[in-house]
């Protein structure tokens, strides 16, 4: 079987390729060189090539994705990088991109190899993509920058851009990482993007029933709050309310726990809170901090009962830094009753299992990152409007 030369162009999208001999050398499968009784000379050094071919082409892609990466990413550190390219420089990536070019539909492969299925040709088109990258590299005249700059645009770019999405970052990293990604993408390319973020973030809680009972509970009490805030910023305050403040207040209340900076830290939060002003409230990028939900209650009336009752524990708690040993008394003494409190003044629980705790961790990360680039995105305020709509919500409440 010859090798179609004319749609092998068109499949790499360079029209004008001349070097024809190395895409035959790069596109045939040693099962098929062997496959004919010719001379056994000539099948060596054909082999002999391809392999060659073969081992250049890795050597390109691994360059091609370390430098992309360090120029694209000044803040990835060494581990960030290194993690990035072992995704994307193996054998089942290169699979996945000879997949992408269709090498398949107009490769020579021998008689035994025809047979096997997907599963079974990973190692072979993974090789062979890397063949046609050593040729793609010998045909720009050996130009490493114009080899890969074709790599970066078919297939590099596209491939991590969408590693960074499918992975959740810290709070730190989502604004390095993700904010570059989205504002270079057109409507078409950023709408699928935060919808497939979206979908992402709800199946980290869609098989637990208790998460779900938790989001028609933020549902049902955010539809009854009245402010002049939009009802997912609401919906947004009670799940930080309940993940940042609710089961913060549960652990730090815990007289098992030895007092430490970490319970020091969070009821600080009742005296940094007279730092925060109106406008740092029902922020996205705020809640991550329980001073902040503090803010939002003790300024605005969102809950002017649970308001009452914490402007009551800010006047009786002692300064946690200040008075380190009279505040550990009074933990011990009164801890448990004030969370017995704060928890019939919310309304929920408080009481989820380690596993659930991690899962709505990884969910409220993952809706906290998506409405920062949502915000960020090219989109029209509508098509904006129509995702942010459906977030914190559980499916019998999205429809």
């Amino acid at each position: 079987m010859s090798i179609d030369i004319e749609t092998v162009q068109q499949a790499i999208s360079i029209p004008d390729f001349k070097r024809t001999d190395l895409l035959e050398i790069a596109l045939t499968h040693p099962s098929q060189i062997y496959e004919n009784s010719n001379n056994r000379q000539q099948q060596d050094k054909q082999e002999r090539d391809y392999r060659r071919l073969a081992i250049l082409g890795d050597a390109i892609l691994s360059t091609t994705v370390i430098d992309y990466l360090y120029q694209e990413y000044p803040d990835f550190n060494q581990d960030k990088i290194t993690t990035i390219k072992s995704q994307i420089v193996s054998r089942k990536s290169c699979y996945k991109f000879a997949k992408k070019l269709s090498l398949k539909s107009f490769c020579s492969l021998g008689r035994s190899e025809q047979q096997k299925d997907g599963n079974q040709q990973i190692e072979l088109f993974g090789e062979m993509f890397e063949a046609l990258l050593g040729a793609i590299y010998l045909g720009y005249d050996s130009n490493f920058y114009l080899a890969s700059q074709w790599l970066i645009k078919q297939l590099i770019k596209p491939t991590i851009d969408e590693l960074l999405i499918s992975a959740p970052l810290t709070e730190e990293e989502f604004t390095v990482d993700y904010l570059p990604i989205i504002s270079s993408m057109n409507d078409n390319e950023s709408s699928e993007l935060l919808w497939r973020m979206k979908k992402k973030a709800d199946a980290l809680i869609a098989q637990d029933e208790k998460l779900q009972n938790l989001l028609s509970w933020i549902h049902k009490k955010s539809s009854l709050v009245d402010t002049g805030y939009n009802p997912t910023q609401i919906r947004a305050f009670y799940l930080a309310l309940i993940r940042i403040f609710g089961l913060g207040f549960a652990r730090n209340c815990d007289p098992n726990i030895n007092s430490n900076s970490k319970v020091r830290n969070f009821f600080g939060s009742f005296n940094r809170v007279n730092n925060l002003g109106l406008e740092l409230t029902l922020k996205f990028n705020s809640m991550f901090d329980p001073a902040n939900i503090l803010a939002s209650i003790l300024i605005l009336d969102i809950e002017p009962e649970l308001k009452q009752a914490l402007q009551e524990l800010k006047i009786e708690l002692p300064n946690p830094k200040t008075e380190q040993l009279r505040f550990e008394e009074w933990r011990q003494a009164h801890g448990q009753n004030w969370l017995k409190i704060i928890t019939e003044l919310i309304g929920y629980d408080l009481v989820l299992s380690e596993q659930q705790k991690e899962l709505l961790k990884q969910y409220y990360d993952n809706n906290f990152q998506l409405m920062a680039l949502i915000n960020e995105s090219k989109l029209t305020f509508e098509a904006k409007q129509q995702i942010e709509d459906t977030l914190f919500l559980s499916p019998e409440n999205s429809n």
